[in-house]
């Protein structure tokens, strides 16, 4: 632990170009784009309800009423001659801002600055990572992000360190999620990585690439069998849930990077942070040169809608 937090320390001291976001937004240079998706009949605001519920991947006995992100949304109802149960379409309109000069990424660090979450995050508070012989996930996720940062930043990549708290709609060229996952016995060994549905294109091809870097760098196993629907429906991407959420324009992924409860991949994440942060850069700027910012802000996203949302029932029949 002592090695851990040294490392972290050493590197804060010249990560100078990382930006630490919190719950501002990030500054930068900017492009206006002329929105007139407003004008339209089906336009819904931010934060307002779209009429729709989803299911918390963690919890699918709680459904939640979607609302439009940042920028608002353009619901899109079934035609008259729709297929019965045909329900509709999410239109997306492009960002208002959408960044230009250095390609920007987001390295959001698991569990970190839980205390600071927003109300629409108060569940969170309480997560604060898993800990194992005197390790704490988070530490070791900062210290990595921070590695990370680092190489990205040598490679003219601007790099935000997120926490927590996603400032809403958050925008970039790609960010990723890092995690250390446990079993509670020490058994289970590997990594694992997820996206979540209703976003951009290019999140398969996000996962692939960083996927495909850490097996090489790491020689640790791909655990497929193991990912979780909460990995699935990671807030930082439900966009449609929270407003404190990386926009459906950012490819996005997360990560985790070992299980923080097995000897063997606590030492790699520890004893070898540079092999496996070198892993996930390389994963990151494969993407980015495959992957130019004018395909990702190309033309607005057009996603599956959610069910409709019922009437509520009453107490009489």
């Amino acid at each position: 632990m002592i090695r851990l937090l040294g490392g972290v320390a050493a590197l804060a001291a010249v990560v100078v170009a990382v930006v630490l976001v919190a719950n501002a937004a990030v500054s930068g240079a900017v492009v206006t784009r002329a929105v007139t998706a407003a004008v339209d009949p089906g336009f819904v605001p931010a934060g307002a309800p779209l009429g729709q519920i989803g299911t918390d991947p963690g919890d699918p006995d709680d459904p939640w009423s979607a609302a439009a992100p940042p920028g608002g949304v353009i619901l899109q109802t079934p035609g008259p001659s729709a297929s019965p149960g045909a329900i509709g379409t999410l239109r997306v309109p492009l960002p208002k801002n959408i960044p230009i000069g250095p390609r920007r990424v987001g390295i959001q660090v698991g569990h970190w600055k839980t205390d600071e979450a927003p109300p629409e995050l108060t569940k969170l508070v309480v997560q604060t990572g898993a800990s194992w012989e005197g390790v704490n996930e988070v530490d070791l996720n900062l210290d990595i992000a921070q590695r990370v940062a680092v190489l990205l930043n040598s490679s003219g990549i601007a790099v935000d360190i997120l926490p927590t708290t996603i400032p809403p709609g958050y925008l970039a060229d790609a960010v990723v999620a890092l995690h250390a996952d446990s079993d509670g016995v020490g058994e289970l060994s590997g990594f694992k990585m997820a996206h979540s549905a209703r976003r951009g294109p290019y999140e398969d091809a996000l996962l692939n690439d960083v996927k495909t870097a850490y097996a090489k760098a790491t020689g640790l196993d791909y655990d497929g069998t193991h990912i979780s629907n909460a990995m699935r429906g990671y807030y930082v991407f439900s966009w449609t849930r929270f407003q404190h959420a990386v926009s459906p324009f950012t490819p996005g992924v997360i990560l985790e990077m070992g299980y923080l409860s097995n000897d063997d991949d606590r030492a790699l994440m520890i004893d070898k942070a540079d092999v496996v942060a070198a892993a996930i850069s390389a994963g990151i700027m494969r993407f980015l040169s495959d992957t130019p910012r004018a395909k990702i802000f190309e033309k607005e996203l057009v996603v599956p809608a959610f069910p409709s949302r019922g009437p509520l029932p009453t107490s009489t029949p």
